[in-house]
């Protein structure tokens, strides 16, 4: 992964994706999404995946690769 992690945890990177979206219907669509690929519901992830810096990366870089903004820039 070439970027450094932008997030903390799962819960600020799920905040900071819902308020790019244009609503709640497409963050579901983005979220069910991510539960097939990575195994991670960024509405309820658990305490053990919430601070995984490595999940987190993953997490950002599937983003990446889907083409979602989040404060102007790729995630």
């Amino acid at each position: 992964m070439s970027a450094t992690l932008r997030h903390d945890s799962l819960d600020e990177l799920r905040a900071a994706v819902e308020a790019a979206l244009t609503g709640p219907s497409m963050f579901q669509f983005l979220n069910t999404r991510l539960i097939i690929q990575l195994g991670v519901d960024l509405k309820a992830p658990t305490a053990a995946q919430n601070r995984d810096e490595s999940l987190i990366g993953r997490v950002e870089e599937a983003l990446r690769r889907m083409g979602i903004k989040v404060g102007g820039r790729s995630v």
